[in-house]
């Protein structure tokens, strides 16, 4: 018999930046966002592939899972309902630190953001990641 076990899920805060050039996003309320987040050390998508090491998120009214294994973005396909590759976006860059009790990842992401059919463009954000600092969460990343 085989038992799947439920992904590991820390628990913390992030803090999203818009660092980008478009002017709609700079003037909104929502280029700055602060909320409660989960890091996973691995999702499952519908078609039974593993997205490890990640973090959910949402912008530009799509859901978005943000991988620390490749780099990968996903975005949720809602028709299918299903995370698939976003090939356009990408997590650029990453860093971790420990400070007494706080575990931190700061790093940059570049999301495609899909005005219309005909204009596209790829808008970056700076994050913060700050969780509680356990053991696991360092072996986790590191």
């Amino acid at each position: 018999m085989k038992i799947n076990n439920p992904p590991k899920a820390f628990f913390g805060h992030i803090y999203i930046e818009y660092t980008g050039n478009n002017v709609v996003l700079l003037n909104s309320n929502k280029s700055k966002f602060f909320k409660n987040v989960n890091l996973f050390d691995y999702l499952t998508n519908n078609k039974g592939g593993l997205i490890k090491k990640c973090f959910k998120m949402d912008a530009f009214a799509s859901n978005y899972i943000i991988s620390f294994d490749d780099m990968s973005v996903y975005k949720l396909n809602n028709k299918e309902n299903n995370y698939d590759n976003d090939e356009w976006s990408c997590l650029m860059e990453y860093e971790s630190f420990t400070n007494r009790d706080l575990f931190m990842i700061s790093g940059k992401l570049l999301l495609y953001n899909e005005i219309n059919n005909t204009d596209g463009r790829n808008e970056t954000f700076s994050f913060n990641l700050i969780l509680d600092n356990k053991e696991e969460i360092t072996k986790l990343i590191k």
